[in-house]
């Protein structure tokens, strides 16, 4: 992770905002990142308190939500990404809303992805995640299903329901496989009581493809 905190120095100090995402890889990078020679004239926006919290750590100046300023650089992981289409599934960690309204309010998007989560089709064996209403959770259930879904409340290791810090609740919803991300994503988010759905389908603007002693880029 060093080397892919070296690479992309240059594009973040010569950025004055940056997004940043969550998951273990994007902690890394934090950590690989507070090392290096960091501009500390940068704003990086976080996308979760856990994020925040690590940063402000690190001595990195935060702000927890954009402002009118625009981003110009997006960085973050992913839980599986489509193989040609670079499509992909996020929302792992809890953070989806977030991260979406980040990466899609970000002039570039640079995604760290590990070799295991690439896939030649989306949605096998990893499920999709659904950030919803509480007060919406079975007409969202039921919706879900008659798309072919198998929506379930995801839950913490106590066996209770896990909220965002949005408080909403996330559904986990397995497909056999997705053949028409795109489409999926609008009619998953046609569903009143939906806040948002962890198919994320913007063209990235670079992607690490991290292997166990080297990576990838991909444009």
């Amino acid at each position: 992770m060093h080397r892919i905190a070296e690479d992309l120095i240059g594009d973040i100090n010569s950025s004055s905002y940056v997004g940043v995402g969550s998951g273990r890889t994007v902690l890394d990078l934090i950590e690989e990142l507070s090392t290096l020679n960091v501009n500390q004239s940068i704003w990086f926006v976080p996308s979760s308190s856990q994020i925040l919290l690590k940063m402000e750590e690190k001595g990195f100046a935060t702000k927890m939500l954009p402002d009118r300023n625009s981003i110009q650089l997006y960085i973050d992981s992913l839980d599986q990404i489509e193989e040609g289409s670079h499509h992909m599934i996020k929302g792992g960690g809890g953070a989806l809303l977030r991260e979406k309204i980040l990466m899609y309010s970000s002039e570039r998007v640079v995604l760290l992805a590990q070799e295991k989560k690439f896939a030649e089709r989306l949605g096998v064996s990893c499920p999709v995640p659904v950030e919803i209403s509480p007060f919406a959770r079975w007409p969202v259930i039921k919706y879900l299903e008659r798309l072919g879904g198998n929506p379930k409340i995801r839950k913490d290791s106590r066996g209770f329901p896990v909220f965002t810090e949005n408080s909403n609740l996330i559904l986990d919803v397995y497909f056999d496989g997705i053949t028409d991300a795109k489409g999926l994503e609008i009619e998953v988010k046609a569903q009143p009581g939906v806040i948002e759905v962890g198919l994320f389908t913007r063209k990235p603007s670079l992607i690490y493809r991290i292997r166990t002693d080297s990576f990838e880029k991909l444009f």
